[in-house]
């Protein structure tokens, strides 16, 4: 078995990239998924720790754990956690979770020693396809998301 390099935390761990990403780790690094409370299976190889972005006390709570169990010092939080949807019409859900939850998020790292912070998303970095298209590097990366979500 590899020498666990540190610890890796991932909101969003039960999503497709999520779950994915934390099988791809699981050998290097000790794991801990962030997410709201699981609707889908969370990842084996991780601690699957339920928090909800839109309270910082919970992911206070939800960090308490990452201390008591890792420590502070924390190799990588990759955020993938976000809201968002195709109806075109605004939705507090994106500003509570996406902006205010990342911000939150934010504020209780600077208690860590954390040496890398990733946000990412896929929703907004390709043109929408039909359902069971797949997207890969050659497609097009026009987005054609509702104007409200345009700049």
């Amino acid at each position: 078995m590899a020498e666990h390099k540190g610890t890796v935390i991932v909101t969003g761990s039960t999503g497709f990239i999520g779950y994915a990403l934390i099988n791809s780790l699981a050998d290097r690094y000790s794991l801990v998924g962030l997410d709201r409370a699981a609707t889908r299976q969370p990842p084996p190889a991780a601690e699957c720790i339920c928090i909800d972005l839109t309270s910082e006390e919970a992911i206070a709570a939800g960090m308490q754990r990452v201390r008591t169990a890792y420590g502070t010092r924390i190799a990588s939080v990759i955020h993938l956690a976000a809201y968002f949807d195709l109806t075109g019409k605004p939705n507090p859900l994106y500003d509570e979770i996406t902006v205010c939850g990342t911000e939150k998020l934010l504020h209780i790292l600077q208690s860590f020693a954390v040496e890398q912070f990733v946000f990412a998303s896929s929703m907004l970095a390709h043109k929408a396809g039909r359902p069971g298209d797949v997207i890969n590097e050659d497609s097009p990366q026009e987005s054609d998301l509702p104007s409200c979500f345009q700049n």
